[in-house]
């Protein structure tokens, strides 16, 4: 069970990462009841220059082990990316259950700004650093000048309005309804309210997308502990009830097309258990991954998530709320991965802890990660008591 948690996002964050981390870490042992002497377990994830700037760090987990302090039985790396976080959550729980840890922690984050510095995104960060591979294919596949994701996220956005007549006022509406939700998260770095000209009015960068439908690369860490229950922790007592994992491998151009995500496949077995879903939780890097997960989670059919964003109340007030802190695209992507945002925002919400945009009577949230280059894999967690 989840005994604690603990996140810092800041836009540029002054010391180094290590430190970032530890600060971070010591929050949600707070809150687990908890010193460093106790925590047996950690899992963490790592992209390119997001760590110092550093491509990589040699033995990662080792190095984090170090300066935190910790002397782990077991250890896990996981490169999902954004999906990584209810990946790490699933493993900690098989990890605790099998014996191989008492108590584990789930390590998401890093600093965003040295490679947003370089003008470039994690997924483009060849651009900037040298002896780097982001595909096998590079060769014949990395020739064009790209602000990747962005600009595969843009393809993605044009290819749904031509297929299913999407419209940038559909997609829009999500950006607006997520900032309600914002309004009321001491931890969203945005917080005025929108409206749908303001969204419609803000620069294109990539076109469709438009710059206030594009989530923000931040400095920050979401840390959680995992571990028995029967301990301290005043948090409730949480179990998954569902979680599935897919991985596409595949290049786009290989793919039957490019609207629907790997969620299609991951959350197939959550389906019985929509009905019971008191909120959602879903990976927001753009306006666009929201309306796909949609449909790819099955709140709406494929090529009918631009009514159903347009159409349905989905603020923490509403009748299917969905990313009810803001989600990222308000809070802050930390490290280029928004997976610790919505996990945590999950368990604030199922521990009543939501402030100004509680839902009232959250007994289950699903939550869907989507990670990887051009969104290759994809998580789906369902919790409840």
């Amino acid at each position: 069970m989840i005994l604690g948690f603990g996140s810092t996002v800041q836009k540029t964050y002054p010391g180094t990462t290590f430190e970032l981390l530890s600060s971070t870490l010591d929050k949600a042992l707070e809150m687990a009841h908890l010193d460093r002497g106790k925590i047996d377990g950690l899992i963490a994830t790592f992209l390119p220059g997001t760590f110092d700037g550093n491509l990589a760090l040699h033995f990662y987990t080792g190095q984090l082990a170090q300066y935190l302090g910790i002397r782990p039985r077991f250890l896990d790396y996981v490169d999902f990316g954004g999906a990584s976080a209810l990946a790490m959550l699933y493993r900690a729980e098989k990890a605790i259950s099998a014996g191989d840890a008492d108590n584990v922690v789930l390590i998401v984050g890093g600093k965003a700004s040295p490679v947003r510095e370089r003008k470039v995104t994690a997924d483009a960060v060849d651009r900037a650093y040298q002896g780097i591979r982001l595909t096998p294919f590079d060769e014949v596949f990395r020739v064009y000048d790209d602000l990747n994701p962005v600009t595969d996220y843009a393809l993605v956005a044009t290819r749904h309005s031509h297929l299913f007549g999407t419209t940038d006022e559909q997609r829009a509406s999500i950006a607006v309804k997520q900032r309600f939700n914002a309004q009321g998260n001491p931890k969203a770095m945005y917080k005025d309210p929108l409206r749908l000209e303001d969204v419609l009015s803000s620069r294109i960068v990539s076109t469709p997308l438009r710059l206030l439908e594009i989530v923000y690369p931040v400095d920050g860490f979401h840390v959680f502990v995992v571990g028995k229950s029967g301990g301290k922790s005043d948090l409730r007592p949480l179990s998954v009830k569902y979680f599935g994992e897919a991985h596409w491998p595949e290049m786009p151009p290989e793919l039957p097309d490019i609207v629907s995500t790997p969620a299609v496949e991951s959350s197939k077995g959550a389906r019985p258990l929509l009905e019971k879903v008191d909120c959602f939780e879903l990976y927001d890097s753009f306006t666009i991954t929201v309306l796909l997960q949609i449909e790819d989670i099955g709140l709406a059919e494929k090529g009918k998530g631009g009514r159903f964003a347009q159409e349905v109340d989905f603020t923490y007030q509403g009748e299917i709320p969905i990313n009810t802190g803001g989600g990222s695209l308000n809070v802050g992507q930390p490290a280029y991965m928004s997976g610790g945002v919505i996990l945590e925002e999950a368990l604030i919400q199922l521990n009543a802890m939501g402030e100004g945009r509680q839902v009232k009577g959250v007994d289950m949230v699903l939550v869907n990660g989507i990670g990887g280059w051009n969104r290759a894999h994809s998580t789906t967690l369902v919790l409840g008591e």
